[in-house]
């Protein structure tokens, strides 16, 4: 699942959100394709029971996209600005934080209705939009990071040899900070033919248009502001131009940076730079450079004040009319479903855009391939042929890893709907959830008492290259620590981490790998591959000594369980058995090494109804308030309540209404209750508990965080395929 950050601005919005009693959405958004107008961008997720919408009544409701072309890229939008303020100054919680704040009165009638200055260009509509060929160039801003990485990892093994050679404590720390940045480093990268002078020469500003809604009496204003700040640019003297163009009727003017003058600005200064990387490669440099401009313009197109940055002039390419705009496009249709709302966001991705973008991604495979060249290319380092084997294997399993996730076009609708609706269509898919098989113990997160819930079935596939890729970093990592024992460095530090690695190396290795090898080849495939996670506010308080009985009675603290299904429990206690068995061993030799006697604790036992539990024994601990191990043919729970733990595996074999995908369920109702409860328990117990009565400011604290709880009613997640497209839904639900 993967969720757009820019809906994380609006998400904090949405708490503060009264609630807005409007008609439900309807659950599916999936339309058939449009047949007026045809596009080469892939559409997001449709079906045939939403009513498709023509372009001209897409255009009426996401504004300024009817001016943009069919190949634009990337579209975020923010739309109803002064109502999502008004929205949030009008609420209760708005006005408790800017009570506690000593800010002034939000009913202030001095306020102006309307915003100005700059305020006002965010006022009704602000549209991001980026066209072709966005996702090429992000495509190389992201190779040239990675290969970034790749030579600067590529430069460790040779400044840890000569740290080696030299057998001095700080040469290390010296030499790589040297190679990370050096005249060296920047040729290696310059002359690097999958990045340096080719990228750059492949290298050009995408067009980039921000577009303003204004009013009529605010657009003068609001052009001239763009304006001025474009002719700011006058100031670089010769390196920029005026430029003037026009598209689809609409008039632009601003400046150009000169590629060309910018070279020569930099060649006036180029015999260091010659000594440096070599007077051939300063010549591809500036040559690449002359031929980089960058454009600023501004215009007014309708209603909208528009700044414009790209390559060129020539870049600036709005559609000719709304039937050949994106909103004609067949890319759209996921927001016909929401006709009728009234919007907060809208985004959409197109689908190549993503996949060159996360393909140029370059993980652990630019480190490990950096680090496996670097070894190969340097002397006095041994016998590495091993460690260069096993970062090759890094790598793979990565690439294994990386392959089974995918990408599509995204598009995402926020609108108003009892708080903030998210709805979200296509984006990327790491592959770890398995999006078929339906969730058993969907139920088990039905009750209001449940404060947080989270349910998911992880892909087995995933899950088995996951764990490989976990055991090959681990062991790559182990190798390399060995490698760094070997250094003749002789500081105080490094003698006692060598002496405790080399322990650990003939002690515990065996131990730790026995134990890795248990709990992911034998404990892990005993169990399901569903989870669920619980908490409520209903376990009983232990009776401590020092806290007072009413408070024993009466609080209550959280209980938290994780629980499984069981494929073979006999595979399971076998593992069991072989992991107590080894960890007896290791704390055995800690003991030795530490002179301190570390016994290996017995865990106690208990039987109900078929359920074996486990749990140390501990003083002052009930059976609501025990960190404890269920289990019976069916279901593990790991929970710090038996009671809780009991209560959930009986309500799972009881079964209920299945559900597919991950969901996530966080419901504020009980907390404010229970926060409601605590508040009244410890300020009737103060000076039992703290020795003196609650303060104002303590008090002030706890009702200004039930005052909050009070504003929430609820934040709720789904992800799920329709269709074979991933598709998700979250809503921030106010009271």
């Amino acid at each position: 699942m993967r969720i757009h950050p820019t809906l994380f601005c609006i998400a904090t919005l949405a708490i503060s959100l009264p609630a807005c009693k409007q008609k439900e959405a309807p659950k599916s958004t999936d339309l058939p394709k449009p047949t007026q107008a045809s596009s080469s961008v892939k559409p997001v997720a449709t079906k045939p029971s939403i009513p498709q919408r023509n372009a001209a009544e897409r255009a009426n409701q996401l504004g300024f996209v009817k001016h943009l072309t069919q190949d634009t890229e990337v579209v975020v939008s923010y739309q109803n600005g002064k109502k999502i303020a008004d929205r949030i100054h009008s609420s209760n919680l708005w006005k408790l934080v800017l009570k506690e704040m000593g800010g002034s009165d939000p009913n202030d009638s001095s306020a102006p209705d309307e915003p100005t200055g700059p305020a006002a260009l965010f006022a009704t509509e602000f549209t991001m939009a980026l066209g072709k060929p966005t996702g090429e160039q992000t495509a190389n801003l992201l190779t040239f990071s990675s290969r970034l990485n790749y030579w600067q990892m590529r430069a460790l093994p040779k400044a840890f040899a000569a740290a080696m050679k030299s057998n001095d404590s700080k040469a290390f720390s010296k030499s790589l900070q040297e190679s990370r940045f050096s005249a060296e480093l920047a040729k290696d990268l310059l002359n690097d033919p999958e990045s340096g002078i080719t990228l750059l020469q492949k290298m050009q500003m995408p067009p980039l248009f921000l577009a303003f809604k204004t009013t009529e009496p605010n657009r003068p204003a609001a052009a001239q502001e763009l304006a001025s700040t474009i002719a700011n640019l006058s100031m670089l003297g010769r390196m920029v131009k005026p430029i003037a163009t026009e598209s689809a009727g609409y008039k632009f003017e601003g400046m150009k940076i000169l590629g060309s003058e910018v070279s020569k600005v930099i060649a006036a200064d180029r015999e260091s730079m010659d000594q440096n990387l070599g007077a051939s490669t300063v010549d591809q440099i500036l040559a690449a450079m002359n031929q980089k401009n960058i454009v600023a313009l501004s215009g007014t197109v309708g209603d909208y004040v528009v700044l414009f940055i790209g390559g060129d002039e020539a870049d600036l390419k709005l559609a000719a009319d709304v039937d050949h705009s994106l909103t004609a496009s067949t890319a759209l249709a996921f927001s016909d479903a929401y006709a009728s709302k009234e919007l907060a966001a809208m985004i959409y991705v197109q689908k190549e855009m993503l996949t060159s973008s996360m393909s140029s991604l370059g993980g652990m495979e630019t480190i490990t391939s950096g680090l496996r060249d670097g070894i190969a290319a340097t002397s006095g380092l041994g016998d590495t042929r091993d460690l260069e084997a096993m970062l090759k294997i890094v790598s793979e399993r990565e690439s294994a890893l990386r392959k089974l996730g995918g990408y599509d076009a995204s598009g995402m609708i926020a609108f108003f709907e009892d708080g903030l609706k998210i709805e979200s269509f296509g984006g990327v898919d790491a592959g770890s959830v398995d999006w078929k098989s339906p969730n058993q113990l969907a139920s088990l997160g039905d009750s209001e008492q449940v404060v947080l819930f989270a349910n998911l079935t992880t892909d087995a596939i995933y899950d088995e290259k996951a764990r490989a890729y976990a055991e090959s970093l681990l062991e790559t990592g182990y190798a390399m620590t060995m490698k760094f024992v070997e250094s003749p460095s002789e500081s105080d530090e490094l003698l006692q981490f060598k002496g405790l690695a080399k322990w650990f190396d003939l002690k515990l290795r065996s131990d730790v790998t026995e134990l890795w090898d248990t709990f992911s080849h034998d404990c892990g495939p005993s169990l399901g591959h569903e989870t669920a996670f619980i908490v409520d506010l209903n376990g009983s308080t232990p009776a401590v000594p020092g806290i007072p009985q009413t408070v024993v009675d009466h609080a209550k603290v959280p209980r938290i369980s994780l629980i499984k299904p069981v494929k073979d429990r006999a595979k399971l206690a076998s593992s069991w058995d072989k992991m107590n068995a080894t960890l007896t061993n290791t704390l055995g030799k800690i003991s030795d090494l530490t002179g301190s006697k570390i016994p290996m604790q017995k865990p106690l036992s208990s039987e109900k109804n078929d359920i074996t539990t486990w749990f140390f024994p501990m003083p002052f601990l009930n059976d609501d308030f025990i960190p404890s191990i269920s289990l019976n043919n069916q279901w593990l729970v790991a929970s710090s309540s038996k009671n809780q733990a009991l209560d959930l595996m009986a309500k799972a074999s009881a079964g209920g209404a299945s559900r597919d995908g991950f969901f996530f369920r966080l419901n504020f109702k009980p907390l404010e209750t229970y926060a409601r409860d605590t508040f009244k328990v410890v300020d009737e117990n103060a000076e039992a508990l703290m020795g003196a009565p609650l303060s104002e400011t303590q008090k002030k604290v706890f009702k200004t965080s039930i005052v909050t709880l009070g504003a929430l009613d609820s934040l709720t997640v789904h992800s799920r395929r329709e269709e074979g497209r991933l598709r998700s839904s979250v809503h921030f639900k106010a009271r």
